[in-house]
């Protein structure tokens, strides 16, 4: 499994416009951060973690030429508001691509997307997309290879959202909390990649001591923070992390 960081910002991105501190200045590309989406190629299956309203760029800058599912985690803009760009990929792959979520995700989705759901969309040149809504482990599958996915139900502020547990990987953003019956399903992973909005607390996200503590409980051998705020520094982060610990950047590439 090869899992590549197609963004590791938070809503507004790194840098922000008209802001003039240290971590916007930086000439350090790894403080230069796209919204937070990832993409994971099994054999010949290529999978999707939400359609940031950076997809466009991301799919450019990553060169990717695929994609046959797509997970939404949930509704917020800047995990969906790419959702339209993905026309360029069903188009040229002449396919409807399955789109999974939370349930009560979907009403959101289609109150904004709703068009890209009709039959005969791929005639017209229009996004051409299936919805699937999930609530336990569900099958991927395509070209004779095949991912079992389980979604990770976690608290985003006061709104429920998902992660998703992929093999033996686990993507959790916008987390401020996780309920025990979710940190069941998070044992004996190889690789956890968890949001780290900043280092004081946030309302509805993780800061850094919160994100270190949900990795405690968890206990995967590896760990990888991402969803940043331009108050985290890469350099000043990494320096600080426990050893098994690490800070994500944009174009991060990892091997499963």
């Amino acid at each position: 499994m090869k899992i590549t960081f197609l963004g590791t910002g938070t809503s507004q991105g790194v840098p922000i416009p008209l802001c003039s501190c240290h971590v916007c200045q930086s000439d350090n590309p790894k403080n230069k951060r796209l919204r937070s989406s990832l993409f994971i190629e099994h054999n010949n299956l290529h999978v999707l973690i939400d359609t940031s309203v950076d997809f466009r760029q991301q799919m450019l800058r990553a060169r990717i030429q695929q994609i046959d599912s797509v997970l939404i985690t949930h509704h917020h803009y800047d995990h969906l508001y790419g959702l339209d760009d993905i026309r360029a990929f069903t188009n040229a792959q002449n396919k409807i691509l399955d789109v999974y979520t939370k349930p009560d995700c979907i009403p959101e989705i289609m109150t904004r997307f709703g068009y890209a759901f009709h039959n005969g969309n791929l005639t017209i040149g229009l996004p051409a997309l299936r919805m699937h809504a999930v609530k336990h482990t569900f099958t991927i599958n395509h070209n004779s290879s095949s991912l079992n996915v389980t979604p990770i139900e976690v608290a985003h502020g006061s709104l429920n959202i998902y992660g998703y547990r992929i093999g033996n990987m686990a993507y959790i953003t916008d987390c401020k909390g996780i309920p025990q019956s979710s940190i069941a399903l998070l044992q004996g992973l190889d690789i956890l990649i968890i949001e780290s909005l900043r280092k004081r607390p946030h309302p509805t996200h993780a800061c850094l001591d919160e994100s270190l503590g949900f990795i405690d409980k968890i206990h995967p051998k590896k760990a990888f923070l991402t969803h940043f705020s331009h108050e985290i520094e890469h350099e000043e982060l990494e320096a600080n992390l426990p050893e098994h610990v690490f800070a994500a950047y944009d174009t991060l590439e990892l091997i499963l």
